[in-house]
């Protein structure tokens, strides 16, 4: 009971925070530390240091011996010159961030940042909520930062805030800030081997697939042009007559290439399941683009198929993989 009790409130608060950082500290493509977006507390060191100062007082009162006094006095200076030593080490930071990233299930996402600072700065760590943090010894001019994130579902994924802390310069103090950025992340269905695939009446191991589409690709079914034979062209695409009236070579060209285009189906694919349909089409589109061949995507929507038409290259191969990670059943 007080458990829950306590997680409640621990939501509670934080959703508070969350909001009055919102209105504080919107999201925006870059930052510059000041005063605002600063935020300093005494570490778990700190409070200790405190403690030790708090009590070198009482002893030094209580024995009314002036040099126990004079050392908490000491340690009471030393604490304070620190506060402001860690302010100083962050403040002026630029921070910026913006962009959407790619990446597949259960594997890094470089996220660069980049950071510019005119004096020079020491001993910080980066990371994403829920992420893990990266250590940056110093910061110089301008330096880029990559921060790896990684998810383990699929789908279009916001950043959370990016925390910066830094402790420096003797660890009595915790500097950080959570600055927010329009940065987005794609996440692919992670990739599963498919060894067979049935498209267009075709059914055939993905290699011999490949070729017979990648055949049926070149060629139309209505025939438009002549033009001069090279050697290890097909006999069959000769223009006969052509030959036989003036001896001279010539091979057939025909219209409409794309009326056999390699359509990937989701509901041609041999796994049960809808996550892992999904992840054997991101196996079969990074197979087809490493082998050259255009190819579409067919799935199954709520009120109507979506089809994306056969093409080629990285923005179609993006287009496909972008479909598939956001799609839902």
């Amino acid at each position: 009971m007080l458990r829950k009790l306590s997680r409640l409130i621990d939501q509670f608060l934080t959703k508070k925070f969350d909001t009055w950082l919102n209105q504080r500290m919107p999201s925006q493509p870059n930052h510059k530390l000041a005063q605002r977006n600063i935020f300093i507390l005494p570490s778990r060191f700190g409070l200790a240091f405190i403690f030790f100062i708090v009590l070198l007082f009482i002893l030094g009162t209580n024995y009314q011996n002036n040099l126990i006094i004079l050392l908490s006095y000491l340690f009471t200076s030393l604490f304070i010159t620190t506060m402001f030593y860690s302010f100083f080490n962050m403040a002026g930071l630029q921070v910026d961030g913006n962009g959407i990233y790619f990446g597949f299930v259960d594997e890094e996402i470089i996220i660069p940042i980049n950071i510019s600072a005119q004096q020079y700065k020491q001993s910080f760590t980066f990371s994403f909520s829920e992420q893990k943090p990266i250590s940056v010894a110093s910061i110089k001019d301008k330096k880029t930062v990559t921060i790896p994130v990684k998810y383990k579902t699929r789908g279009e994924k916001h950043l959370g805030r990016l925390i910066i802390v830094s402790e420096y310069p003797l660890g009595l103090f915790k500097c950080w800030t959570k600055l927010k950025f329009d940065i987005s992340v794609i996440c692919f269905p992670k990739v599963l081997e498919c060894q067979s695939y049935s498209n267009n009446h075709v059914s055939a191991p993905l290699e011999d697939n490949l070729a017979v589409e990648s055949s049926v690709l070149t060629k139309g079914d209505d025939f438009y042009d002549l033009k001069r034979y090279q050697r290890g062209e097909p006999l069959s695409q000769v223009a006969w007559k052509q030959v036989a009236k003036r001896n001279i070579w010539h091979t057939k060209q025909h219209s409409d290439p794309h009326s056999h285009a390699l359509i990937l189906d989701f509901n041609d694919m041999p796994s049960s399941t809808v996550e892992n349909k999904l992840s054997n089409l991101c196996y079969l589109v990074l197979q087809y683009h490493q082998s050259g061949v255009e190819f579409g995507l067919s799935l199954p929507g709520q009120s109507q198929e979506a089809f994306i038409e056969a093409g080629s290259g990285q923005a179609h191969v993006n287009q496909c993989l972008k479909a598939l990670a956001i799609y839902h059943a």
